[in-house]
């Protein structure tokens, strides 16, 4: 496998930025995904630690409640997206992931809100990605997703596939056909212990290569379709981050070689 690779510190989640950026680095990623909590936490000695690694950032997860049915809930959730804009604009982060509401809205609601999410980001020059969630009610595979995202009509909005997701909500390769490639901003990897999807929750992801997951065809469709974008290694195992978090960055570049 080839292509531009990035590991989300999601993978290596109790270290310390310093040790985050030192371990991504060391196991030849030039990029790194970030978690807005996580950032959030870390403060300006966080934000000199990344200009120091020089590694650039992929993306910027994750937004939540900009769906939210209740105006008050969704300003609130708006205006923390705002200050996300800023931050992912000072970091020049390649996307800014929205994670899909799980329940409650229609299609139609979802895009008008994503639409308004895109529009609060254009002052920013930053790129919003949707990224479903298999185990949602809704907007749970790749089909419903890119519905929301066409009808939005945002340039500065594009679709983020995460292959967990993907296989959890039984998305299927041919529903990246409408799409165009441009349109996808962001694939963020992760296999997957072999169990009933619906058993499945982020702490069964594994290593790209080692799961159930039948990656091979999903990255050669990306292929074909000229996908561009980074492949970001996300894996939320706490088996993992009980390790040394260059021996787990290591083997993460590791399973994306052996692809």
């Amino acid at each position: 496998m080839t292509g531009k690779f990035s590991l989300n510190v999601a993978t290596i989640l109790p270290a310390d930025p310093e040790q985050k950026f030192y371990a991504a680095g060391q196991a030849g990623f030039r990029a790194v995904g970030l978690l807005l909590g996580d950032m959030a936490q870390a403060g300006e000695a966080g934000l000199m630690e990344l200009r120091l690694s020089q590694l650039a950032v992929s993306e910027l997860v994750s937004l939540s409640g900009w769906a939210d049915p209740d105006r008050a809930a969704r300003a609130v959730a708006l205006a923390q997206a705002e200050r996300a804009f800023a931050l992912a604009q000072e970091v020049r982060a390649e996307v800014v992931v929205a994670s899909a509401p799980t329940r409650g809205e229609s299609a139609l609601a979802i895009s008008d809100r994503f639409r308004e999410l895109c529009r609060l980001a254009d002052g920013y020059a930053v790129r919003i990605g949707l990224e479903f969630s298999g185990a949602g009610e809704g907007v749970k595979d790749i089909a419903s997703a890119w519905t929301i995202v066409d009808t939005a009509g945002a340039e500065n909005g594009g679709l983020v596939i995460d292959t967990f997701h993907y296989y959890q909500g039984n998305s299927r390769v041919e529903m990246l056909e409408p799409i165009p490639g441009d349109r996808i901003f962001l694939v963020q990897l992760a296999d997957c212990m072999e169990m009933p999807r619906y058993e499945l929750e982020n702490r069964h992801r594994v290593y790209p290569g080692e799961g159930a997951i039948p990656l091979e065809p999903l990255l050669a469709a990306l292929y074909e379709k000229g996908y561009e974008g980074y492949y970001s290694v996300e894996l939320y195992n706490e088996d993992y981050w009980k390790e040394d978090p260059r021996v787990v960055a290591r083997d993460a570049m590791r399973s994306l070689r052996r692809l």
